[in-house]
């Protein structure tokens, strides 16, 4: 009868077993929140991503190409007085409003910041698509030509040089460096690039 005791008394591994189910729904419910939390996390992450990579490729893939500068002479002053300035999109590239764009001329005397349209007292350009796709709204579109005049406020003499800027709402600015011949000769309309 001693014995049959001692042997009742030593058998505690019931009491290890609800302390292990224990411990062990504690751990499945952490689990449980670290994953609802990892899964949040990269779900966030993901959208930025996306996001970043959608405005990445905007920036890089609508890109102006300037094809023509063509500088028209004031006989006048003898003086170049406007650009007629050809662009078109590059491969891929997606459509450029030219409402919102920014026209930037640069000398030697000074820089004048352009916004399309017409006033007097300032620098201004002028748009207009000369090979159209869709219909004349101001937006360049694939595979349209547009012709960008630049009337800045110093006109250009000889020898000078001058930078163009064009800042498209998206994308990124193209910069094209022109420089005057040493003389005009006969000609009222000088290409300076290409």
């Amino acid at each position: 009868m001693n014995k049959q005791k001692n042997n009742i008394l030593k058998n505690d591994t019931a009491d290890v077993g609800i302390g292990t189910l224990i411990i062990f729904i504690a751990m499945v419910l952490v689990a449980a929140v670290a994953a609802a939390v990892l899964i949040q996390t990269s779900g966030v992450l993901q959208q930025k991503a996306q996001q970043t990579g959608k405005e990445a490729t905007a920036e890089v893939s609508s890109n102006l190409k300037i094809v023509s500068v063509i500088g028209n002479l004031n006989v006048s002053t003898d003086k170049i007085q406007n650009f007629t300035v050809a662009v078109e999109l590059t491969a891929g590239g997606s459509d450029i409003d030219f409402n919102q764009t920014v026209i930037k001329y640069i000398d030697d005397v000074g820089t004048d910041t352009m916004k399309n349209g017409t006033t007097a007292s300032s620098a201004v350009f002028t748009y207009a698509d000369e090979r159209i796709i869709g219909s004349a709204n101001g937006v360049l579109s694939s595979g349209e030509l547009g012709i960008v005049t630049i009337e800045p406020l110093n006109q250009m003499a000889v020898r000078q040089k001058a930078t163009i800027e064009l800042i498209p709402e998206t994308g990124t600015m193209v910069l094209k460096e022109v420089v005057a011949p040493a003389t005009w000769g006969t000609k009222e309309k000088i290409q300076l690039f290409p």
